[in-house]
């Protein structure tokens, strides 16, 4: 038994590290975007012979175990047992029945968090962004000088330095615009996907100044056809124009998640906010003109929350949101009538106008999408894999504990077929045996999964752990892959001819 086990684990071994191989010189041929740092992703030897160590000390032990338990037993039981053909009721037979009933508990565990992951990225690649990533490339461009988060105070007095919005900003927009192809561009220093998150509080006046009423939200500097670039429908009043400069009243948008959290259904369209006054430099009070559709914010699953928008050139200089809104990491989103790479054309246009900022983070939106989606989508491939692998463990553990059945019981059989029965009867008694152990399995994996549900609660997107057409899904493929895996065994059962039977015993 110990060698037969040996030779078991060197072949399995063997064959699971060329696998393993296989499998990770096709992640390489991946896109590099595919799976961040796909490139290092290498078999270490250590984790080769600690995985063969494991292999080998669990197959020489499923093959030691039931030689120990079959040593102890009497005999001549042993001998009558086999001379009537009940291997159903040998040591064996009742551990290689567990071990097939261990391994659909695995695969229901397996295809039920497969089941729910891809469920929950279907729903994030169908959640309503609030905007249309298509043919949009994204960018990001910081001024040698950017004044971070430390150290910010209101100057004391002196003239107002003169702003990037209008030295830098305002001609690279307008040459960004005059490309070839190109049929529009925006900023943002917060947009959506951008990983980036600032938030300010604020006043709105003719209500208390209290506790209460001293609201939060994220905030971020747009420039005009920011809602035509993202093609997010302006639901009250109009979006910020060109007309929106410095010399201009101030104005704001919002999105429809402030307006329903502060507004509760009153019209937000000419309330004036405040922010801060002298304390950070913004002096005078902004006037809403305008509310915004919602756009999703950090990730895909995260619900868009409050927001608001500023004109990027109705930031004072001299007050406490310019480094932190304008001399700092700013997005740029430029949409384009077709496939048309600007990579080159940027920056060129930053080289003459801004030399000292540095452009980086060339990505179009939809790969931001795709990105956000990664982990759910990782997580399903895994999940998918294991599943996939335990159901064709499955398969193939429930025909060889069957097929070892049918051996067994050849004489039974051929005794049943003599007096009458069925080649159909015994083909139903095999599959019988086979759902049986399929269906034991089902019941401890769905009570496991139930159990466990909290572990994949948090990777989850709009699906309930408990999505009862999951469950039912799994049932369903593993009682068909029982089905299939007991059918041959099933069929070689009815074919024994009855004399042949008797004459072999």
């Amino acid at each position: 038994m110990v060698i037969e086990g040996g030779a078991l684990s060197v072949l399995g071994c063997g064959a699971g590290y060329g696998l393993a191989v296989a499998v990770i010189g096709l992640v390489r041929k991946l896109p590099p975007d595919a799976i961040p740092l796909s490139q290092r992703i290498a078999l270490h030897w250590t984790v080769a012979v600690i995985l063969g160590l494991i292999a080998t000390t669990t197959t020489l032990a499923s093959a030691i175990v039931p030689a120990l338990m079959i040593s102890k037993s009497d005999p001549q039981k042993a001998l009558q047992s086999a001379s009537r053909g009940l291997g159903t009721r040998s040591v064996r037979g009742r551990i290689s029945g567990t071990l097939v009933a261990v391994e659909v508990a695995l695969s229901s565990v397996l295809l039920v968090a497969t089941g729910l992951l891809t469920h929950t990225l279907w729903n994030l690649e169908h959640v309503q962004l609030g905007f249309d990533a298509t043919r949009i490339t994204s960018f990001t461009a910081m001024p040698g000088d950017a004044a971070g988060f430390t150290g910010l105070a209101v100057p004391s007095g002196g003239a107002a330095p003169a702003s990037v919005a209008t030295l830098v900003y305002e001609p690279v927009l307008e040459q960004l615009r005059a490309l070839p192809g190109v049929a529009g561009a925006t900023l943002a220093t917060t947009p959506p996907l951008s990983g980036s998150r600032m938030s300010t509080s604020f006043h709105v006046a003719g209500e208390p100044k209290d506790d209460q009423h001293d609201y939060q939200a994220r905030i971020t500097v747009v420039s005009d056809q920011y809602a035509s670039v993202m093609n997010t429908p302006v639901l009250r009043g109009r979006m910020i124009s060109e007309q929106d400069n410095a010399s201009a009243p101030y104005v704001a948008v919002i999105n429809e998640a402030l307006a329903r959290k502060y507004f509760r259904g009153a019209n937000p369209l000419g309330r004036q906010l405040d922010f801060g006054g002298k304390e950070t430099g913004m002096l005078k009070t902004y006037t809403i003109v305008g509310v915004l559709g919602d756009e999703i914010a950090g990730s895909v699953a995260q619900t868009p929350g409050p927001l608001l928008m500023l004109p990027y050139q109705q930031v004072p200089s001299t007050s406490l949101y310019y480094p932190l809104l304008l001399k700092t990491i700013m997005t740029f989103d430029v949409k384009t009538q077709g496939d048309i790479p600007v990579t080159t054309a940027v920056r060129s246009i930053f080289h003459k106008i801004a030399p000292d900022y540095a452009v980086e983070e060339f990505a179009s939106m939809q790969e931001k999408v795709d990105k956000s989606n990664f982990s759910a989508r990782l997580g399903m491939y895994l999940a998918g894999t294991f599943g996939i692998l335990a159901t064709l463990m499955v398969i193939a553990g429930l025909y060889g504990v069957l097929a070892q059945l049918v051996s067994y019981r050849r004489r039974e059989i051929g005794i049943r077929l003599a007096l009458g029965a069925t080649p159909r009867q015994i083909v139903r008694l095999v599959l019988r045996q086979g759902l049986a152990v399929v269906g034991l399995g089902l019941a401890a994996g769905i009570v496991v999964a139930i159990l466990t549900e909290r572990l994949v609660r948090g990777f989850l997107y709009d699906v309930k752990p408990l999505d009862a057409w999951t469950y039912v899904g799994v049932v369903f493929v593993l009682l068909c892959a029982g089905s299939a895996a007991a059918f041959l065994p099933a069929r070689r059962a009815s074919s024994i001819g009855p004399s042949e039977a008797l004459r072999e015993e």
